[in-house]
């Protein structure tokens, strides 16, 4: 017994000598507050100090930042202070999350263009998507996340989505699963002219989606995760459309039926994934159509997303993205060819679409900070999840380029064409994640116009 407490006190005088000897700091204690739903550990697992750890006063500030920041982009929160208290060489750290509201049961009424911008343009008001969304974040204060989503008018769809992002003890492996169900009446068939050609059949569904998906990932890191996902999809179309469109599946078919398989890296170590303005993304996946199971379709996809958000001066930022698409086998199938116009556009050029086998956008943005990051008080509501907000106002100017080839002739003037385009504007940002964005955009066949946007100007995979 007198050895043991020996050996303890020669411990503890060893670990006082050598924290005096380096200046540091005894991480002696973590305290949270406010998270009456999130799980402590969920909390934890963000921090990029523990108990335990030691660490030095010159970086106090730095560990402080890094750690708020990933709070925050969990969006598990709208608001998170950190403080600490130095006594002698032990320090204790304070956490006050604000938590968000986590239910979501609300109805669909949206439109389904391709963007806003297109919507306006066409008011094509028989594409709009009306049902009830329920998403539950947080689920039991895990992190979890589970979604139903069931859609009619232009759309009919059934979207069933549940994730828990850690099933381990070291919190690094996640589970989930997906099941789709589409069918539509309308749809399009056929890019022409760099406009989407649609078919239009009230009396019968023209494309029906069958999508089953399980997926993994593997995060054992603060900022690395790998994504393992296998789907199964079965696609029907109609027999006008394969008349009309031959190419629409591959070889003539109006049925589909296969396996795929997306293994997906991402390091992401921006301050902030709604609206960042500091920090480093690489992002890259390969995805294989076909595993030589139900059809003979077989392609394979490569993507990947590079992203530096760089303080310049003071209130000045600048950012620079660019994604790039490869088809590294290619069966010919305007299903599986979608290209710029989609998801990704170019700014100034939101009525162009086209398809195709490889392409290419980058999006340069320089930022000037008009409002920092300010809280409003909104005391007329009732519930703080929703009475403290905040906002924070961007003047962007910008410049995007893009090209787009394909392995076959397809009626497109800007397919094998440099695309590029240029313009300013306004983004609001503000809390649950939401930004607000008007643009003036001039592109290089001098067509110019106001453009309204919801999200960050950045580039998704």
């Amino acid at each position: 017994m007198l050895s043991l407490k020996f050996s303890f006190t020669f411990l503890f005088f060893f670990i006082s000598v050598f924290l005096n000897a380096q200046d540091s700091l005894w991480v002696n204690n973590i305290s949270i507050q406010g998270n009456s739903i999130t799980k402590e550990k969920i909390i934890l697992r963000e921090l990029v100090f523990q108990e335990g750890d030691i660490v030095t006063p010159d970086k106090m500030d730095m560990l402080v930042q890094k750690s708020r920041e990933n709070l925050l982009n969990t969006s598990l929160f709208n608001f998170v202070t950190i403080n600490y208290t130095i006594l002698g060489n032990t320090i204790s750290f304070t956490i006050d999350v604000q938590e968000r509201w986590y239910i979501w049961p609300y109805p669909i009424l949206e439109h389904a263009d391709r963007n806003l911008s297109s919507f306006i343009r066409n008011q094509e008001w028989s594409r709009v998507d009306y049902g009830i969304y329920g998403l539950v974040n947080n689920f039991r204060g895990r992190k979890e996340v589970l979604k139903l989503k069931l859609i009619f008018g232009y759309n009919n769809s059934i979207i069933l989505h549940y994730f828990i992002p850690y099933i381990d003890k070291y919190q690094r492996v996640g589970l989930g699963f997906e099941v789709d169900y589409w069918r539509n009446h309308e749809i399009p068939f056929d890019v022409k002219n760099d406009e989407l050609e649609y078919l239009k059949m009230m009396d019968r569904y023209l494309l029906q989606t069958t999508q089953a998906s399980a997926f993994l990932r593997y995060r054992p890191g603060l900022y690395i995760s790998h994504l393992f996902d296998l789907k199964y999809s079965h696609v029907d179309v109609d027999d006008t459309i394969s008349q009309l469109n031959p190419d629409y599946l591959y070889d003539n078919r109006n049925n589909l039926e296969l396996l795929s398989f997306v293994y997906s890296f991402d390091f992401d170590k921006r301050d902030s994934k709604v609206y960042p303005l500091k920090g480093f993304r690489f992002n890259t996946s390969l995805k294989k159509n076909g595993l030589g199971i139900f059809s003979n379709y077989d392609d394979l996809e490569l993507k990947a997303i590079l992203e530096q958000n760089s303080n310049l001066y003071s209130k000045l930022y600048f950012q620079m993205s660019v994604f790039g698409f490869l088809k590294l086998q290619n069966q010919k199938s305007y299903f599986f060819s979608e290209a710029i116009g989609y998801k990704n556009y170019i700014r100034g050029m939101e009525y162009y679409v086209t398809n195709g086998t490889d392409y290419y956008i980058s999006k340069s943005n320089l930022k000037f900070e008009i409002l920092p990051q300010t809280k409003l008080d909104l005391n007329f509501i009732p519930s703080d999840k929703f009475s403290k907000a905040h906002y924070a106002l961007y003047l962007n100017l910008f410049f995007d380029t893009g090209y787009v080839s394909s392995s076959y002739n397809m009626n497109n003037f800007i397919l094998n064409e440099f695309l590029y385009s240029g313009g300013v504007g306004i983004d609001l940002v503000t809390y649950y994640d939401k930004v607000l964005r008007i643009e003036y955009s001039l592109n290089k066949f001098g067509e110019h116009g106001i453009f309204f946007h919801l999200g960050a100007p950045i580039i998704e995979n």
